[in-house]
C-alpha cells in the first residue's frame, strides 16, 4: 500500500533508511524502555553508531546538514517502533545540533570527542547570578527529555543582580557530570515513558561567562561572528520558533502511522464477535473508519510537509515573517488534532483486545495521547493564533509576539 507520506529520499541512502535497519532492535526493547522510563543503552549506542545524532549538525561541525523534513521523517520512523525513544532522540539530536551551530567558542567548549549530547529545558526555572568567577547557577528544570543520555544541559534561566532582581533572561550551559548537578527520577507518566524526561537540578554551580547565553546575544551572535557568516549554511537561516513544535510532533506522526499499519494488517483476520461478518474487512463501517483514519494521518503529513517547506526552502530566500511562523504553528496544532482523531478511530476498530497490556497498540495509543497534550501542540490555541494573525490581532504565543504580515 502506497500512501501520501512516503519519505522524500526513499531512493537514496538517508537517515531514514538507517533507522529502518534498526527498527527490530528498537521495537524489541520498547516494552523495557517504557518500564524503565529511559531509552536503553543498546539503542542509544546503535543510533550513535549510525551517525544519527549528528545528522542535523552543520557541515562545518562535521555533520550532514540535513533538512528539517529529513529530521522529521527520521524521528517518525523511530516512533513506529517506540515513540518514547523517538521523543528523546528528537530533542537530543535537535538541541545538540543547535549547540554545534553556535559560534566556535561555545561549540568547542562542548564538543571534545564529537559524540557529546545536549538536552534542554527552555522554561526559566533557574537563576544565574554574576560572581567573581562567572555565574552561579541554581534551579530545577523538569521534563528534561533525554537527560539520562546527555552530557550537557542548556536550560532556561532568569539572570538576577545582587538584589535578586531579574535583569535579563537566557540559557545556562552546564555539564551534567558536575558534582553539584543531579538528575531526579520524576518521570512517572501514562505515556511516552521511555523519553526519560526527568528533572535536572543544579545547586550553586559556577560556570564561565561564555556559558550564559543571553537572548539578546543569541539573536545577534551570527551577525557578530565573521567566521559564522562566511560559513553560513541552510540551518543558520532556520527560524527558531517553529523548531520545537515540529520536533515533538514528529514522534506522534510515527506513532499514528504505526497504529494504522497494525490495524490495517489485522482487518482481514479479526472477527466482529456477535455480528454477521466473517472478518472486519467485510464491514463497510470498519473499512470506512480505516479510510478516514488513513486520510487524517495523510493530511497531518501534508500540513507538516508544508511547514517544513517553509523552513527548508522559503526561509533560505528571506527570513520568515511573524505571519508565516504563525502558519507553521497552526499546521503543527492542526496536524496533532488530526492524529488524535485517527488514533481514536483505530482503537475503535481494534476493539477491547487492543487495550491488553501485552498489545503494542495500547502503548502507541497512550504515547499518542500523552504526547499530543504538550502545550506546543495544542490544537485550539494554535488555531486561535492563526485566527489572530489572519485578523491582525495581538499574538497569544509568548515565543512569537509579532504575527503580522510584513
Amino acid at each position: 500500500m502506497q500512501i501520501a507520506h512516503e519519505t522524500s529520499e526513499d531512493l537514496h541512502p538517508t537517515p531514514v533508511t538507517a533507522v529502518r535497519k534498526l527498527l527490530p532492535l528498537i521495537e524489541r526493547h520498547a516494552a523495557q524502555c517504557e518500564q524503565e522510563g529511559r531509552v536503553l543503552d543498546e539503542v542509544i549506542e546503535a543510533l550513535e553508531q549510525a551517525g544519527l545524532f549528528q545528522m542535523m549538525f552543520p557541515k562545518r561541525a562535521g555533520g550532514s546538514g540535513h533538512k528539517i523534513i529529513t529530521h522529521i521523517e527520521t524521528v517518525a520512523e523511530i516512533a513506529k517502533a517506540c515513540p518514547g525513544t523517538a521523543w528523546a532522540f528528537s530533542l537530543l539530536s535537535g538541541v545538540t545540533a543547535s549547540v554545534a551551530s553556535m559560534p566556535p567558542a561555545i561549540s568547542e567548549l562542548v564538543f571534545k570527542t564529537g559524540a557529546e549530547r545536549v538536552c534542554s529545558v527552555a522554561a526559566q526555572t533557574g537563576t544565574a547570578q554574576a560572581t567573581e568567577d562567572g555565574y552561579a547557577i541554581s534551579g530545577r528544570w523538569g521534563y528534561a527529555s533525554g537527560c539520562l543520555h546527555a552530557d550537557w544541559a542548556l536550560n532556561g534561566v532568569k539572570i538576577i543582580d545582587e538584589q535578586d532582581q531579574v535583569i535579563d533572561a537566557g540559557f545556562a550551559l552546564m555539564p551534567l557530570q558536575h558534582p553539584q548537578v543531579r538528575i531526579e527520577n520524576t518521570w512517572h507518566v501514562a505515556g511516552v515513558c521511555g523519553s526519560g524526561s526527568n528533572t535536572v537540578v543544579a545547586e550553586n554551580i559556577v560556570v564561565a561567562p561564555i556559558q550564559i547565553l543571553r537572548y539578546s546575544e543569541l539573536r545577534r551572535s551570527n551577525a557578530a561572528d565573521p567566521k559564522v557568516l562566511a560559513a553560513m549554511e541552510p540551518r543558520d537561516r532556520w527560524p527558531v520558533e517553529p523548531l520545537f513544535p515540529l520536533g515533538v510532533l514528529a514522534p506522534m506522526l510515527g506513532a499514528a502511522s504505526a497504529m494504522l499499519e497494525k490495524v490495517r494488517k489485522s482487518l482481514p483476520e479479526r472477527q466482529i464477535i456477535g455480528w454477521r461478518y466473517d472478518s472486519q474487512s467485510e464491514s463497510q463501517v470498519f473499512v470506512q473508519q480505516l479510510g478516514e483514519a488513513a486520510m487524517e494521518i495523510d493530511s497531518a503529513w501534508l500540513h507538516i510537509r508544508r511547514a517544513a517547506e517553509q523552513i527548508d526552502n522559503t526561509a533560505q530566500i528571506a527570513p520568515l515573517n511573524g505571519f508565516e511562523k504563525a502558519c507553521i504553528q497552526a499546521d503543527c496544532g492542526y496536524a496533532m488534532g488530526l492524529l488524535r482523531k485517527a488514533g481514536e478511530r483505530l482503537m475503535d476498530i481494534a476493539g477491547p483486545a487492543a487495550f491488553a497490556q501485552n498489545n503494542s497498540l495500547q502503548r502507541l495509543w497512550r504515547d499518542l495521547n500523552v504526547g499530543s497534550r504538550h502545550t506546543a501542540l495544542n490544537t485550539r490555541l494554535s488555531l486561535e493564533l492563526y485566527g489572530r494573525a489572519l485578523t491582525e490581532r495581538e499574538s497569544n504565543l509568548l515565543l512569537l509576539p509579532e504575527i503580522k504580515r510584513q
